[in-house]
């Protein structure tokens, strides 16, 4: 129940109309499968002189008919074609000196692992065990800023590593934070509906 946002475009130029050129070269360069996106509603208004021109272009949003045209094509059943075996990889990324886990999902090299039944292997939820903190470090760190969606364990609790710790929601999308080691969780610092910086202990598990 959120904006299904799947990648966000920026481009820069000179100036206007160049800029826009290269918006519509590197929108007819997405390769999205599987999905119904709005890419060829942007590509329509792009071409328009009211985009040109830098107005709002609300006459057209607001045009039904106008709007039709720019619906885009649904693929017929058995149209889309198989992809090629997927692999998820993890790696741990430094920026500005904060610590990221981030899930890479690419084509399987010869030799790999073997994909999954049927040719490919599904995404999981990636759960981050925090920016900061380490198996050694009690405190679990919060790895970016947000709002509390979801608080899964009480103080007090048992956990092991991997379990969920808590749900928190940053820029639409609902990261899940996991415990970084096993022990008891002797501090909880979230609730529900709360704010969080990146950096904020989260929790204390001894």
């Amino acid at each position: 129940m959120y904006d299904p946002m799947v990648a966000k475009l920026i481009v820069w130029d000179a100036d206007r109309e160049r800029a826009t050129h290269r918006m519509l070269r590197a929108l007819g360069e997405y390769e999205v499968g599987g999905l119904t996106t709005l890419i060829p509603f942007h590509s329509a208004i792009l071409a328009t002189d009211q985009w040109a021109r830098g107005e709002t272009c609300r006459d057209l949003v607001e045009d039904r008919d106008w709007l039709k045209g720019t619906a885009p094509e649904e693929a017929a059943p058995g149209e889309q074609e198989e992809g090629p075996d997927l692999l998820a990889r993890d790696y741990k990324v430094e920026v500005s000196g904060k610590l990221f886990d981030v899930k890479v999902i690419g084509e399987a090299s010869a030799g790999g692992a073997a994909p999954a039944a049927g040719g490919r292997r599904p995404p999981k939820r990636e759960r981050s065990s925090g920016g900061g903190g380490g198996a050694s470090s009690e405190s679990l760190p919060s790895p970016l800023q947000g709002t509390v969606l979801k608080v899964a364990v009480e103080q007090g609790a048992a956990v092991e590593e991997g379990d969920l710790i808590c749900v928190i929601e940053a820029m639409k999308m609902e990261n899940e934070i996991a415990a970084h080691r096993s022990g008891k969780v002797t501090a909880l610092n979230v609730s529900e509906g709360a704010a969080v910086s990146s950096g904020d202990v989260l929790a204390v598990i001894e």
